[in-house]
């Protein structure tokens, strides 16, 4: 993706053709609000890119540090039929 292209909430309304044809060809479409809110409007495709994956949701809400740990915790609960992880809240309480 490319560098952003910032439209006040009016004008992205009146021009929102070009504000789907930017988020499209790959740049990030920013619509401000007079309140300061913003939205990001990308491609889907964008958008499954950067959606998180359930191995990244694993690995952070687990507390690892890398893929490698993932991994063979996987292949153990594979073999064994156990997860020989330590959870964060496991950790925490030592």
């Amino acid at each position: 993706m490319t560098q952003e292209r910032l439209w006040q909430i009016s004008e992205a309304r009146a021009n929102l053709s070009n504000v789907m044809e930017g988020a499209l060809s790959g740049t990030p479409q920013v619509i401000k609000k007079r309140t300061g809110e913003e939205v990001v409007v990308i491609a889907r495709e964008d958008y499954k890119r950067l959606k998180p994956t359930l191995r990244d949701y694993l690995l952070q809400s687990a507390g690892l540090d890398s893929d490698q740990v993932l991994d063979e915790g996987i292949r153990q609960a594979r073999s064994t039929g156990t997860l020989g992880l330590t959870v964060r809240a496991q950790v925490e309480e030592k």
